[in-house]
């Protein structure tokens, strides 16, 4: 009856739990129609994620998923020497990895998994609070069009954050140069909502209860 959303991601997806965060909008929004289940683990990048994808999703999901959410790449752009690090060919080779299981062993079709890349980043900012950490938007525009030259390849849904981010440059996007703000939020909101209004029906799956009597 109720459509399940299955979001996959580092610590831009767990915080987007948080009350202002881009998945408690969502899932606010569409509470009557759907249910969404938030897989997001704050400091993975793919090689870890992709390790641990069957106690993640496992090979027979309890639930059956029609639409899913991949946000990862923004920990694998950290400098060479730092743990985090994953090496460009290795990241795109993780990213379809990971979307080889979503879409052949759980099910999600490729029209219905939306793959987002990583934002920019302030680096004035980010460098106060993570100094050293090798996070630079000429290295985040790097792995943003790896991510998009995935998504294309598997013919997935595809949102360039990066381009959509370096836009609003200027209006408090972050909250350390790299973790969302309100604003952020409220962006990656907007355009996961664009995605899923296309994709459910109309109607409430159960009456409103002005239509019971």
């Amino acid at each position: 009856m109720y459509k399940r959303v299955l979001l996959l991601g580092d610590s831009q997806t767990q915080r987007g739990a948080a009350p202002q965060g881009w998945v408690n909008l969502i899932a606010d929004k569409y509470c009557r129609r759907l249910d969404i289940t938030n897989r997001g683990l704050s400091g993975y990048n793919t090689r870890w994620y992709l390790e641990r994808i069957c106690d993640i999703v496992p090979a027979v999901p309890a639930y059956h998923y029609d639409l899913g959410v991949l946000w990862l790449g923004n920990n694998d752009t950290v400098g060479e020497g730092c743990v985090q690090h994953v090496p460009q060919r290795e990241y795109s080779r993780n990213l379809t990895l990971i979307v080889s299981k979503l879409v052949d062993c759980i099910g999600i079709q490729p029209s219905n998994l939306l793959i987002l890349t990583p934002t920019c980043v302030d680096e004035v900012m980010l460098d106060k609070v993570f100094p050293n950490s090798g996070r630079t938007n000429e290295r985040m525009r790097e792995y943003a069009d790896l991510t998009l030259d995935v998504a294309r390849d598997r013919k997935c849904e595809h949102a360039d954050l990066y381009s959509l981010f370096s836009k609003h440059t200027g209006k408090g996007l972050f909250t350390d140069g790299l973790h969302l703000s309100t604003e952020g939020n409220g962006l990656v909101a907007q355009v996961v909502d664009n995605f899923l209004s296309h994709r459910i029906e109309g109607t409430l799956p159960l009456p409103d209860w002005k239509d019971l009597s």
